[in-house]
């Protein structure tokens, strides 16, 4: 967020100290001291001066880990702005949340690394999951059946023919198990465009149900996976 001429407030996510905004003065001068280490997705170590007001002062910053694969690339882009959105939901201002800076840290270097959609995929399951609503996969949520091959936010996950409520929606041979996968073992592996776009989008309606907010960028995700 713009401040003034050459101010700019900034969003944090530390791990010890949650949500932190705070004013860094001059970073939009062609040649600010912060140079480029305040970035989007850029993992920094900071020194910050505690103000009169609620936003405090951004004094020195040093780059930890610029993860450039994501910001300088616009696919990688759009799936990492999910992943921030998602997080703001998530961690509040000043209160800790170690488990989602580090899942933040390893969802932004998988991304980086391989670029596909499953990346984010995993990445809100897993958030889901820190969050207290991790989604069940196999079985049926409401009476433990399988195979359960009905989707719903609302119950939980997957549910059966029998349990499911009418904004359950079916799923196709094959998703539930890619989701599943990812949960368990974090491994994203090229498959089915038909089936990783399915996965993406269930796993992005999951998280949207959960955070009670929609993710503006979240579409790009299932866009991505129906690529051939």
């Amino acid at each position: 967020m713009r401040l003034g001429e050459a101010d700019r407030i900034v969003t944090f996510v530390g791990r010890g100290q949650g949500k932190i905004r705070a004013v860094a003065k001059g970073v939009r001068k062609t040649k600010s001291r912060f140079g480029g280490r305040l970035e989007p997705f850029t993992q920094v170590s900071l020194v910050m001066w505690r103000g009169r007001s609620d936003l405090d002062i951004v004094t020195q910053v040093d780059a930890v880990e610029s993860n450039r694969p994501v910001r300088e690339d616009l696919d990688r882009f759009a799936l990492g702005q999910v992943m921030l959105e998602a997080v703001d939901r998530v961690v509040q201002e000043k209160e800790g949340s170690p488990r989602v800076f580090n899942l933040l840290v390893e969802g932004l270097r998988g991304l980086g690394a391989s670029g596909s959609p499953l990346v984010l995929a995993w990445f809100l399951l897993r958030l889901s999951s820190v969050a207290g609503f991790a989604p069940s996969l196999s079985d049926c949520t409401e009476c433990g059946a399988t195979p359960a091959v009905w989707f719903s936010p609302g119950q939980g996950g997957a549910v059966c023919a029998a349990c499911r409520t009418p904004e359950a929606a079916p799923v196709a041979p094959g998703v539930l198990k890619l989701l599943n996968d990812l949960l368990v073992e974090g491994a994203w592996m090229k498959t089915d465009p038909e089936v990783m776009a399915a996965a993406a989008r269930l796993a992005r309606s999951y998280a949207e149900y959960h955070l009670e907010r929609r993710l503006r960028s979240g579409g790009a995700s299932e866009a991505l996976a129906a690529r051939p």
